[in-house]
């Protein structure tokens, strides 16, 4: 039994030890993660952007499928309810799914959920997991665009000074 009782000690310090380590990677995971989304939204949103502004459509740009930005735009609604999401991330998170949440306009992916809710063959659970999702996307719209202060033109060129600012790395620094 003593020799028990003395690996306890050694034993609770090296799972203590796990325990945090899991929790910091968790935290700095789910941090990345928010970076990482609202990269591609920005990326994503000025691809379709170009793509839509092209007159001859003689550039070779891919085309960017509607449902991906969606499902981003989905996955950052339900990321940014998160309660441990760092402050600078959530910021940027925030300011990108305004930006695309206006430029696509909310309803247009709220119904497009809806439908796919809606739709034959799914499950109770699917249903459930549309309706969070239907959920997170309602709160973004409603504390991101509705109860959002009005953005301020700029005075020299009249264009509106509210486009996200992608901060993640040292590449999206030099576009």
């Amino acid at each position: 039994m003593q020799k028990f009782r003395a690996l306890l000690l050694p034993l609770a310090i090296v799972f203590g030890a796990i325990a945090v380590f899991e929790t910091g990677a968790r935290y700095g995971m789910t941090n990345m993660r928010a970076y990482a989304i609202a990269e591609q939204l920005h990326s994503l949103t000025q691809i379709r952007i170009t793509i839509q502004n092209e007159e001859q459509g003689t550039a070779q740009l891919p085309v960017v499928p509607i449902a991906q930005i969606d499902n981003l735009i989905a996955s950052g609604s339900m990321l940014r309810e998160i309660w441990h999401l760092e402050k600078n991330a959530k910021q940027v998170l925030e300011n990108t799914l305004s930006f695309v949440m206006r430029a696509r306009g909310a309803e247009n992916i709220i119904q497009r959920f809806e439908a796919a809710r809606d739709s034959e063959g799914t499950t109770a659970a699917n249903q459930t997991q549309f309706n969070e999702i239907i959920a997170a996307i309602q709160l973004a719209r409603t504390e991101l665009i509705d109860n959002a202060p009005t953005p301020v033109a700029s005075e020299t060129d009249g264009v509106l000074a509210d486009e996200p600012a992608a901060e993640t790395s040292g590449a999206s620094a030099a576009e």
